[in-house]
């Protein structure tokens, strides 16, 4: 009884682990939209530094593939695949 219990509790913690970290797309709109407060479609470093943004700060330079100064929803994204 214990193993299958282990099994369990297992199998569990894997399943856990692994959705947890899972960022959805509309996770992503509704966080840029959070942070986005002069409303442009964009989150410039000066949103991203207001609203405590750490992983778009630390990697603004290789979100904003196009080079605006502000990342989109659309960069975030294909920075995440």
């Amino acid at each position: 009884m214990k193993s299958i219990l282990n099994i369990f509790i297992s199998i569990a913690l894997c399943w856990v682990t692994t959705t947890v970290g899972a960022v959805t797309h509309d996770d992503i709109i509704n966080r840029v939209t959070e942070l986005d407060t002069n409303k442009d479609g964009g989150v410039s470093m000066a949103e991203a530094e207001a609203g405590n943004a750490l992983r778009i700060i630390h990697y603004f330079d290789k979100i904003d593939t196009n080079k605006d100064s502000k990342v989109t929803a659309e960069e975030i994204e294909a920075a995440n695949k």
